[in-house]
């Protein structure tokens, strides 16, 4: 390699490396339960409504679907009956049906399934009972359902609803997202340091090799193709810019909107359309405010994501020429959009050592970035929507320095760090791979393409 002082220019934001054990969660990690709590509260919350729907709603839904059979029967006469509760008079419609069952005739006063009981489906508003009749006059064929093996037990209304199905897919759902988000943040916490630069070594768009690269025996060298596969709008190649998770955000936002619309178009539906018994339109309301305030925190929280993935903007980061090769000299171009105030902002190139062993039971791992390179630096300014960032400079490879390497206990690294900090916002960090090839030693050219 070449030396560590090599290079290496003032830099005064704050960076670290060293070993991480495994088992033994950084700092930083330690600082993050925040988030497995919130999952698990939404899992807690969500196991608890899905299991009172279940035993309050949709069991008895699937108990009349197998318990009763569809006929047909005839109103005799209609009725409001009225009975004193807690002081307070409450009315039931009811309906005199008839119907037949194996030629044996039967007459019931009925309603809907609630009326089976005698103390239930009353409400204290005796213009909504009276309205429920309007349907039914005497007289009148009618469609109704009675309990197999009881035929003295029969409703001519039988409300099965839609949104009663909407509550208890959106309460599985949310058991589902808990549960997800809790595992995978519990998991970030705990899992070792190694483990996690593991998976992002095997996950790395620069992992595997070219059919060029075996056939010139360079079986270490990361593999190019993210990288030049990417054309620049200026340049030759646009540089991948990581540390952004899109793809979760974007399934994070469409089940967090899904969600929002949904509970709230179930409130609006009770405001409109309100349940009949006073006891329903209490646990509706619970049930929706539930809904409604995790539609709202899951909203809260993933405006909070989208705005820390997304404050700095869109960065454009491109290089003259890639792979590059050490003493050859190459043009960057950085633009930077949004209307924002910067404290500073920086691209650095860095070259970071990784070194993996074992120390007895324990998996060591050293990290060391051994050069680094400010390209460009800028303090306290502005950038608007018609003046963004727009700058261009150069660098050059040490002619000794030492190509990209990767196997199963080091690596060395080249890549390109981004550090930005908005006014009154934590430090932004962004990191652009790059592979350094072996000298050719056939080829004495210092100057990248694009030049």
């Amino acid at each position: 390699m070449f030396d560590e002082s090599s290079g290496f220019s003032r830099y005064s934001h704050s960076h670290h490396s060293g070993s991480a054990r495994t088992g033994e969660p950084s700092q930083s990690a330690r600082l993050r339960w925040g988030e497995p709590i919130f999952f698990l509260i939404i899992l807690v919350v969500g196991i608890v409504v899905f299991f009172i729907q279940l035993w309050t709603w949709a069991i008895p839904q699937l108990t009349f679907y197998q318990e009763f059979v569809a006929s047909h029967g005839r109103i005799i006469e209609t009725r409001i009956s009225e009975m004193t509760l807690d002081s307070v008079s409450v009315f039931r419609p009811e309906v005199l049906l008839e119907h037949q069952v194996q030629g044996i005739s039967y007459r019931v006063w009925t309603f809907d399934f609630r009326t089976l009981k005698p103390k239930e489906g009353f409400v204290a508003n005796r213009q909504l009972a009276e309205s429920a009749l309007l349907p039914f006059q005497s007289g009148q064929s009618t469609e109704c359902w009675y309990r197999t093996g009881h035929p003295e037990e029969a409703v001519v209304i039988w409300k099965n609803s839609v949104w009663g199905w909407f509550f208890l897919l959106l309460s599985f759902s949310l058991i589902v997202s808990g549960l997800i988000g809790f595992l995978q943040s519990f998991h970030l916490i705990t899992v070792s340091e190694e483990r996690k630069a593991a998976r992002a070594r095997s996950a790395s768009p620069l992992h595997s090799l070219t059919d060029n690269s075996r056939r010139l025996d360079w079986s270490t060298v990361p593999d190019i193709r993210i990288i030049n596969e990417s054309p620049g709008t200026h340049l030759a190649f646009r540089l991948p810019i990581g540390n952004q998770p899109i793809f979760p955000l974007v399934g994070l936002t469409l089940f967090t909107s899904a969600w929002f619309i949904i509970s709230f178009g179930i409130m609006f539906h009770s405001f409109i359309y309100p349940a009949e018994n006073r006891s329903d339109q209490i646990i509706g309301v619970i049930f929706r405010g539930l809904f409604c305030g995790v539609g709202i925190i899951l909203l809260v929280s993933v405006m909070h994501r989208l705005f820390l993935a997304f404050r700095l903007g869109l960065t454009l980061l491109e290089i003259s020429d890639h792979p590059l090769y050490p003493g050859r000299k190459y043009r960057v171009l950085l633009q930077q959009s949004g209307i924002l105030r910067f404290d500073y902002f920086s691209v650095d190139l860095v070259c970071e050592e990784i070194a993996r062993f074992r120390q007895g039971t324990d998996t060591v791992t050293n990290r060391k970035k051994v050069f680094r390179q400010t390209l460009f630096s800028r303090s306290d300014f502005a950038t608007t929507s018609d003046l963004p960032l727009h700058q261009e400079f150069f660098f050059q490879l040490p002619i000794d320095a030492m190509h990209s390497f990767r196997h199963e206990n080091n690596e060395i690294l080249w890549k390109m760090e981004l550090y930005a900090k908005i006014v009154g916002e934590s430090e932004i960090c962004r990191e652009c791979p790059m592979v350094v090839r072996p000298v050719v030693l056939n080829d004495l050219t210092l100057e990248g393409g694009g030049l």
